[in-house]
C-alpha cells in the first residue's frame, strides 16, 4: 500500500477544518486491488477504525468502481460507510468523497446536518490531487514490486513444461502457481471437445468438483460463467461486490460456492477453444491491469504446452508407419521409386 510522509497528519487535518467535517479520510490501494485507511483525521468520537474497502462496497467502494465523486446529505436512506463500527455508524447524517487520479479515495463525514455543494466537491478533488501527487511515486513503487513479482512466476511457469513434461504433473504445478501468484482461492482448467455440448473440470488448484480423478461432465447451455466462455469464445472479469455480483461459475451447483471475484479465460488450440482457465476468488477484489496480463500470458504458455503435447502425440502415432534409413546415403533410381497410378488419359 502507499504510504504518505512528511506532514500527512497536518494535511487531513486541514481538509477536515476546511469542510467544518467530523473526519476526513484516505483510502489507498492494497497489493489486493482493495482500499485500506491510510490515514485520517478525526475531531471525536465515533472514531474512523482500520478497514479494507473492496470495489462495489457500501459509498467508497461505490467510488472506487465508478471513479466519480458522491454527495450525500441525507445519509440516512443510503448504503453505509463501512470505516467505522457498524453500531458507530449512525451518528453520520452527511458524506461527500473524491476518486484519487491513480487509486484511492479522500472522504469527509458530518455528524451535523450539512448541504456540501458541488463547490465543496470541486474543492475536495484539488486535496485530492494534491494527496495523489504526494502518494504517486509510492504507488508507481508497489506496481514495480507487483510486476516484478508477477515476472518472476512467468519464468517458473515457462519452465514448467522442461520439468514437468507429463500432462498430470504440468497441469497439477500450473494451477498450484497460478493461484499462489494470484492470490485467487481457486484455480482450475476445463476441457470441451469440438462440436461438444459438455465440458469437463480437468484439474484444480483446490478440489472441488474433481473426486478420486473423476469430475461430472457439465452442460455448456446451463454451465455458468465457464460454459459461457465456451458458447462465445470471449473472456469474463467479474469483481464482485455488490455494483456487480459474480453469476455462478458451473451453473447452479450445491457443490460450488459462489465465487465473487472472477476471471476466465479461453484456451485456445489451432483456433479453436479447447478449454477455459479459471481464477476465482471468495471476496469482491479489483481486477487491475497487471493482474489480468498476467493471466492472460499464463493461458498463452498453457496454450502452447498443450500444442507441444499435441504435436508431440501426432509425430508419435506416426512413427510406426515410418520408414527410417540408417544405412548412409541412398542413391534416387526413378525405375525403383515409388509413383502414383497412371491415368487412363495418360
Amino acid at each position: 500500500m502507499a504510504v504518505l510522509y512528511d506532514n500527512d497528519d497536518s494535511l487531513l487535518e486541514l481538509v477536515r477544518t476546511t469542510f467544518d467535517a467530523h473526519s476526513a479520510v484516505l483510502f489507498l490501494p492494497d497489493r489486493a486491488g482493495n482500499c485500506e485507511v491510510a490515514l485520517a483525521s478525526t475531531e471525536s468520537a465515533p472514531f474512523v477504525r482500520e478497514a479494507r474497502i473492496a470495489p462495489g462496497r457500501g459509498l467508497v467502494g461505490w467510488i472506487l468502481r465508478h471513479r466519480q465523486s458522491v454527495i450525500v446529505n441525507d445519509l440516512e436512506r443510503h448504503s453505509r460507510l463501512g470505516y467505522y463500527a457498524e453500531d458507530e455508524e449512525e451518528a453520520i447524517v452527511a458524506f461527500m468523497g473524491c476518486h484519487l487520479p491513480r487509486g484511492g479515495a479522500l472522504c469527509i463525514d458530518s455528524v451535523r446536518p450539512r448541504a456540501y455543494t458541488e463547490d465543496d466537491q470541486a474543492l475536495l478533488l484539488r486535496f485530492a490531487r494534491h494527496i495523489a501527487r504526494q502518494a504517486h511515486s509510492e504507488v508507481l513503487a508497489d506496481d514495480a514490486e507487483d510486476l516484478r513479482r508477477y515476472l518472476s512466476r512467468l519464468e517458473r511457469l515457462a519452465d514448467l513444461g522442461m520439468r514437468r513434461p507429463h500432462w498430470s504433473e504440468y497441469l497439477s504445478g500450473f494451477l498450484s502457481l497460478v493461484a499462489e501468484s494470484s492470490g485467487f482461492d481457486y484455480v482450475a482448467f476445463a476441457t470441451s471437445s469440438e462440436g461438444a455440448s459438455t465440458y469437463t473440470v480437468e484439474g484444480e488448484s483446490a478440489p472441488l468438483l474433481v473426486r478420486e480423478g473423476i469430475a461430472p461432465e457439465i452442460p455448456l447451455a446451463t454451465g455458468g460463467l465457464v460454459g459461457w466462455v465456451f458458447r462465445n469464445e470471449a473472456p469474463v472479469h467479474a469483481e464482485g461486490g455488490e455494483a456487480s455480483p459474480a453469476a455462478p461459475l458451473y451453473g447452479k451447483s450445491p457443490e460450488t460456492p459462489l465465487f465473487q471475484s472472477v476471471i476466465c479465460l479461453p484456451v485456445f488450440m489451432n483456433r479453436v477453444v479447447c478449454g477455459v482457465l479459471c481464477l476465482a476468488g471468495m471476496e469482491p477484489r479489483a481486477l487491475p491491469e497487471h493482474l489480468r496480463s498476467f493471466a492472460r500470458v499464463a493461458v498463452s504458455l498453457l496454450s502452447r504446452q498443450l500444442e507441444t503435447l499435441y504435436l508431440r502425440h501426432r509425430l508419435q502415432s506416426l512413427l510406426p508407419r515410418a520408414r527410417i534409413h540408417r544405412d548412409g546415403s541412398m542413391a534416387y533410381d526413378p525405375d525403383t521409386a515409388p509413383s502414383p497410378p497412371l491415368n487412363e488419359d495418360d
